[in-house]
């Protein structure tokens, strides 16, 4: 059996935000898929389950027969790896959060939590909410970045997206998330790495911004690697 490292990026985002860890797993000699969900907006609401199916469509795609699957969830994708994880239909999944909210142990799993619906009912107009670099309010703050470059390509893969589709929950019935790990980032998800340790899974804390991946590629490569490696 081999793996085949599936990189998700947040759905307000794009591939852009892990093509450099891409690389850098591909120069480790790892095998590395990173979907796209672009467009799972496209049919219509109910839009959680297009989501779902899009990016599974393309893991499977990329797939072995014996391939497990290494789900790497981003920021926003993490409400979906349950669901994720199921739809591919790979005998052995293992999930790595990545700064990363974590799906309800029970129950629906909300896309985007209370607090934060609120700022974007706020920022949102005739029911679409803006780009995400528009959600700040100057521009998306330049220590994110370790380049103009990756700026420009990032910020090139986000598009508005229906308000409907923040207030959605993903709905229960995934597969469990019972062979997991934690790379935290930033700060703003440090409580999510708690609660992963308290599910006893492994934690690896490379402090940085919330888009690490693009900053320092080969060292999120190597925490991923171990952290697929290791046991819950």
């Amino acid at each position: 059996m081999t793996d085949l490292f599936a990189l998700i990026h947040a759905p307000v985002l794009g591939p852009a935000s892990w093509q450099p860890a891409a690389a850098a797993l591909t120069a480790a000699g790892r095998r590395v898929t990173v979907p796209s969900l672009a467009g799972f907006t496209a049919g219509g609401p109910p839009y959680a389950p297009a989501l779902i199916k899009l990016g599974a469509e393309q893991v499977a795609r990329a797939a072995g027969p014996g391939d497990r699957i290494v789900l790497v969830v981003h920021s926003g994708a993490g409400a979906f790896s349950g669901a994720l994880a199921s739809a591919v239909g790979a005998a052995e999944v293992a999930v790595v959060f990545a700064d990363a909210g974590l799906p309800e142990p029970a129950g629906p799993t909300p896309v985007v939590d209370e607090a934060f619906l609120s700022y974007l009912r706020e920022i949102a107009a005739g029911g679409v909410v803006p780009p995400w670099p528009q959600w700040f309010p100057d521009a998306a703050p330049a220590e994110l970045f370790p380049s103009e470059a990756a700026r420009a390509a990032v910020e090139a893969d986000a598009r508005p997206l229906p308000m409907e589709f923040f207030e959605e929950s993903v709905p229960p019935g995934g597969r469990p998330v019972d062979r997991a790990g934690y790379l935290l980032f930033s700060a703003g998800y440090e409580a999510a790495a708690a609660q992963a340790r308290r599910r006893g899974w492994p934690v690896r804390d490379l402090p940085g911004s919330h888009l690490h991946p693009l900053v320092a590629p080969a060292d999120v490569a190597g925490a991923l690697i171990e952290l697929a490696a290791a046991g819950p």
